[in-house]
């Protein structure tokens, strides 16, 4: 037993209050091990930190006490040869015009080697965010997901909300690589993801909401899903007069797909809406299965003309993408 210990146990023993325990022992030199993250997250998820500034009272630190976030794989820095003693530091997480983004306050105490674990606070300080997306293919239960090749992806586009499509070769998020978005306001945010063959074809598609928290990177595996596509186009009449858009009066025209096993309308309660003289209507991202398609529009004068509810449904297969030429088109009887 060490005289530490053996002083703490005697005074345990004596049973006494007020015991004071006095190491007069030796005190050892040691290096100090700083460690860094970002509210949990770590450098390379923190892509506008370059590196970390640290200020110790009294201590002259190597460089000028500048380190890079992350070194040889580590987020952080070991400091050699300090003396014994109780020390106080700052921490400064800085951008690559070395502005300040975070800062930390602390103390150690030198005994020997120890360990500094420095956490930023970064959540809430208004700062923009960004995600760190990677994408993966359909695959069997209690199978492994295929790669790019096995699934015949070439390239995946990709897009947060309604901005502009990112294009990438499919490797660069697959198989334990990421790629990241453009910087994002805090708040709830949708993503899909387009996965294609080397004619840029569409094989499969994700559609899914996210959340972005200021400061702190969002992680969103896209699971994508087969696609197939349909062409629909619609034709207006009263009663057996066939009319044009302008005749009746519409200018959108609302499209939806219900399918017939579920019961859930693909597109919610509004639907898709496209200009009148649009037709057909391409649509490049709907899961294979079997669908009933519900067609709406408002004419001028107070008309209003819908499909008839017994029409055929239509079929959608996966990576089967109808074109104009083989578009199906419903009358839209006058109802109103």
């Amino acid at each position: 037993m060490n005289a530490r210990l053996l002083a703490a146990f005697l005074c345990l023993a004596a049973v006494s209050t007020g015991c004071v325990i006095e190491d007069h022992g030796p005190r050892y030199p040691g290096d100090v091990r700083m460690s860094w993250a970002f509210d949990g997250a770590r450098c390379d998820e923190m892509r506008d930190v370059q590196g970390v500034d640290i200020i110790i009272d009294g201590e002259i630190l190597e460089n000028g006490g500048h380190y890079p976030c992350n070194a040889n794989g580590f987020d952080g820095i070991v400091l050699h040869d300090f003396a014994p003693g109780a020390y106080t530091f700052d921490a400064v997480a800085v951008d690559y015009e070395n502005v300040a983004l975070f800062t930390y306050h602390g103390t150690f105490v030198v005994d020997g080697d120890v360990a500094v674990n420095i956490n930023f606070p970064v959540g809430g300080t208004g700062t923009g965010t960004y995600a760190i997306i990677n994408w993966k293919f359909p695959t069997e239960a209690g199978s492994q997901y295929p790669t790019c090749g096995q699934a015949g992806v070439a390239f995946v586009d990709a897009r947060v909300d309604d901005g502009a499509w990112a294009h990438f070769n499919c490797n660069e998020g697959s198989e334990g690589r990421t790629v990241s978005t453009p910087d994002l306001a805090p708040g709830q945010r949708f993503l899909e993801v387009v996965a294609m063959d080397s004619l840029k074809r569409p094989l499969y598609y994700f559609g899914g909401p996210f959340t972005a928290v200021a400061g702190v990177p969002a992680t969103v595996t896209a699971e994508t899903y087969a696609i197939g596509g349909a062409a629909v186009g619609w034709q207006f009449y009263e009663g057996s007069v066939r009319l044009s858009c302008s005749q009746a009066g519409v200018t959108e025209v609302g499209v939806n797909f219900k399918d017939i096993y579920t019961g859930q309308w693909v597109y919610g309660v509004a639907g898709q809406w496209f200009s009148c003289n649009e037709a057909p209507a391409i649509f490049e991202f709907l899961r294979p299965g079997r669908y009933f398609v519900s067609f709406q529009a408002s004419g001028t004068g107070g008309r209003f003309y819908e499909s008839r509810n017994d029409l055929p449904p239509i079929d959608v297969f996966a990576h089967d993408f109808p074109g104009v030429q083989d578009a199906l088109y419903a009358p839209l009887d006058r109802t109103k």
